[in-house]
C-alpha cells in the first residue's frame, strides 16, 4: 500500500476511538501470527527513510501487543538477480537470528524469467514459505504470462504467494489476480489488502466455490481493516469476510503503515465473535504455514 497515505488515514482513524481496548470475554485473547509486516533491512530497500532500520524495532512492537510470530518481508527489484539473492538472504538471515519469533518471506521479479525460477528452487530448499510479488512496486501487469509462469513454480514447490491486491491505476487486478487463481488450483494465493477499495469483488469467490473453484485462496485483511472499522462500510467488510470464509483469512498489521497493536485493535474493533478472532489472529496462518 502506499505507505504515506494509508498510515494517515489509519492514525485519523485509530484517534477517533480504535485504541486498544480492555479485552472482553468474548474476544480472542490468545497468541497472534502477524503475516505481513515490512522491515528495513538497508538503506536500499524501498521504504521510507524514517522507517527504523534493523528488526529490534518491529521486535518490541510485537511484545507489546503480544505477537507470537511475525513475517519478515522484501521484494525484489527487476534485472539484478545478485541483489534479489543477498536480499533474500538477507531477509532469511534476519528471521534466523530469531527463529521462534519471525519468518522470511522472499521475493523474486517474474520479468526476471527462468533466473527468477532458480532463485524459487534455492528459496524453497532453504525453507522459505511464501513469495511476495507487488505489481505496484514491481511494475508488471497481473495478466503478464511471466507472472503465470512463477505462481506455477510456486504451486509446484509449495510456497505461497503473497500478492499485493490493490492497485490504483489498474481497476481490472483483482478480477486478473482471481483469474489466476481459478487456473492454478495448487498454488496458495493471499490476496494482500483484500483488494482495498475493491473489495467487494472478493465475494466472486463464494460463487466460484460452488464450482470448485477459490479454494486456494487466502485474505490478508493488513492495511484495509484499519481503513474501514468503525466506518459504515464495515458491516459490508465484514459480511464479504463471512461470505469468503473466516477460515481463509490471515492477520497482517503492513507495519510501518500500522503498528501490530494498532491493526489488532481494528480487528477487535469488527465485532467478530472469539472463535473467529482466533482463526483470524492465528490459526489460519499457523495452519498456512506450518508454523507452531
Amino acid at each position: 500500500m502506499g505507505k504515506i497515505t494509508i498510515a494517515a488515514f489509519s492514525a485519523l482513524l485509530l484517534g477517533a476511538g480504535l485504541a486498544t481496548p480492555a479485552l472482553a470475554a468474548d474476544h480472542y485473547a490468545g497468541p497472534v501470527i502477524d503475516t505481513h509486516a515490512h522491515p528495513r533491512l538497508t538503506d536500499d530497500d524501498g521504504l521510507l527513510a524514517s522507517h527504523p532500520k534493523g528488526i529490534a524495532p518491529l521486535r518490541a512492537l510485537d511484545q507489546a501487543a503480544h505477537v507470537e510470530r511475525s513475517a519478515l518481508i522484501v521484494i525484489a527489484r527487476q534485472g539484478d538477480m545478485a541483489a534479489t539473492r543477498a536480499q533474500n538472504d538477507a531477509v532469511i538471515a534476519a528471521a534466523a537470528s530469531d527463529p521462534q519469533h519471525f519468518y522470511p518471506i522472499a521475493s523474486v521479479h517474474p520479468a526476471d524469467g527462468d533466473a527468477a525460477l532458480v532463485e524459487l528452487e534455492r528459496l524453497a530448499k532453504l525453507g522459505v514459505k511464501v513469495i511476495k510479488l507487488h505489481p505496484n512496486t514491481q511494475k508488471f501487469d497481473v495478466a503478464d504470462p511471466a507472472v503465470a509462469k512463477v505462481t506455477d513454480k510456486c504451486g509446484q514447490l509449495g510456497l505461497a504467494v503473497l500478492f499485493d491486491s490493490y492497485s490504483p491505476t489498474d481497476g481490472d487486478e483483482i478480477g486478473k489476480l482471481m483469474m489466476l487463481s481459478f487456473y492454478q488450483p495448487k498454488t496458495q494465493f493471499i490476496f494482500a489488502h483484500m483488494g482495498f477499495s475493491h473489495f467487494r469483488e472478493i465475494v466472486t469467490l463464494a460463487t466460484m466455490r460452488k464450482l470448485g473453484y477459490g479454494g486456494n485462496v487466502w485474505l490478508d485483511i493488513s492495511a484495509i481493516v484499519p481503513a474501514y472499522a468503525g466506518s459504515p462500510v464495515q458491516p459490508e467488510l465484514v459480511w464479504t469476510l463471512r461470505q469468503h470464509g473466516m477460515d481463509h483469512v490471515l492477520f497482517g498489521s503492513d507495519w510501518p503503515v500500522d503498528t501490530p497493536e494498532a491493526a489488532i485493535a481494528a480487528v477487535r474493533a469488527l465485532g467478530l465473535t472469539a472463535a473467529e478472532e482466533q482463526l483470524v489472529l492465528h490459526d489460519n496462518a499457523a495452519k498456512l504455514l506450518g508454523l507452531k
